[in-house]
């Protein structure tokens, strides 16, 4: 595939200096003119590239921006427009959205040498940007904010795997995590009377497995299936063959785990990496949504949390861990009335609990002039 690199003009004025340096040009095998010449050769997409390219070099960004949009719908996989996207966004400041951008071209063409040196750049910044946010918090450690200022619901938030386990579309993965355990009993014992019964290998029943002892009791599955054995394998009518859902089940918890543990670390680079693949595997899973959510903001992409946390509360409205973390953020941005609502909505669904108390207490708070960071001191 050809490629034409985009240019280190629209990376120079980025405000991280030593950001901008890494970055170099790619040698161009196709020109603007080749592009002009050849017209009817060239997708439609390119000449909105070369668009928003001419915007761009004269910083029109919202030109450019609306030029790569439409070229993007002709063809969502334009290496040359995506690559000027992310280039864009990282100008911007928007580092995990360039990020996302440049992961999205290396899925395309693994062998884009821009697109993999902007992503190393760009995550040794973010880790950069996350080890001067440690060491700013570290500076303002005698910090003493209002003494009756609310705790922040995004800190205070206890971060257990018990708390994955009420997300609704998580307990589809619940059934299939205890239908999983069940089958793993059945094939331990389904083994060991071939072994016995060489001869008999194709014969099944839980009734005889109990009644042999290879079974203190008959596994069930949380969804009512039935269990069966094909191909040395077990079976379950309603979750599928044991060796494919026990590998479905452990790779969730493994990737979710693994996220979690890293943001618990402060480590929030490696925790966006877990939770966007979460996302990917299982988009129905809220809970997933708020943890990619909540990392995001702690990153200080606010815009790109507020998506995470709108998409949670799609597939759970009830999600108050989610509700809270948005009204903060949008009090952060200065969208206060936008804060209140979800708030008071809180206060009043949720009195007497933790999270009715919390959601009074920043309303009042709010609503009393203070600004966002005498609620919500550095800690």
């Amino acid at each position: 595939m050809k490629k034409l690199g985009v240019t280190i003009l629209f990376i120079s004025s980025l405000s991280f200096s030593s950001f901008a340096a890494e970055f170099q040009t790619p040698v161009s095998e196709v020109t603007v003119r080749d592009l002009l010449e050849n017209a009817k050769k060239a997708p439609k997409s390119d000449t909105y590239y070369l668009i928003a390219l001419s915007a761009a070099r004269k910083n029109d960004l919202e030109t450019a921006n609306k030029a790569i949009a439409t070229g993007l719908s002709i063809n969502p996989q334009n290496i040359r427009l995506l690559n000027l996207k992310g280039a864009l966004l990282a100008k911007q400041g928007h580092l995990v959205q360039a990020r996302q951008i440049f992961v999205t071209v290396l899925n395309i063409e693994p062998g884009d040498d821009y697109a993999r040196n902007c992503l190393s750049i760009i995550e040794n910044s973010i880790q950069s940007k996350q080890n001067s946010l440690k060491s700013l918090v570290n500076t303002k450690a005698n910090y003493k904010g209002s003494t009756d200022a609310p705790i922040s619901p995004v800190e205070n938030r206890p971060e257990s795997t018990e708390k994955l386990l009420t997300a609704v579309y998580f307990e589809e993965l619940k059934h299939k995590q205890d239908c999983s355990h069940s089958m793993s009993l059945i094939k331990m014992a389904q083994d060991n009377f071939i072994s016995k019964n060489p001869k008999n290998k194709s014969d099944f029943s839980l009734t005889d497995l109990v009644r042999d002892k290879y079974l203190t009791s008959a596994p069930v599955c949380p969804k009512g299936g039935i269990y069966s054995w094909n191909n040395n394998d077990v079976n379950c009518s309603k979750h599928g063959a044991f060796t494919a859902l026990d590998a479905e089940v452990t790779n969730v918890f493994k990737e979710y785990n693994t996220g979690l543990r890293a943001k618990l670390s402060r480590n929030y680079l490696e925790a966006l990496k877990s939770f966007e693949q979460v996302v990917i595997l299982y988009p129905r899973w809220a809970e997933a949504h708020y943890q990619l959510g909540d990392t995001l903001f702690r990153l200080g992409e606010t815009d790109s949390a507020i998506k995470s946390l709108r998409t949670c509360l799609k597939h759970d409205s009830d999600n108050l861990d989610a509700q809270l973390l948005l009204a903060n953020i949008y009090f952060k941005k200065g969208q206060k009335q936008s804060a209140l609502t979800i708030l008071d909505k809180i206060s009043s669904s949720q009195k007497g609990n933790v999270y009715g108390l919390s959601a009074r207490s920043v309303a009042k708070s709010i609503r009393s002039g203070r600004s966002y960071y005498e609620i919500f001191p550095p800690n």
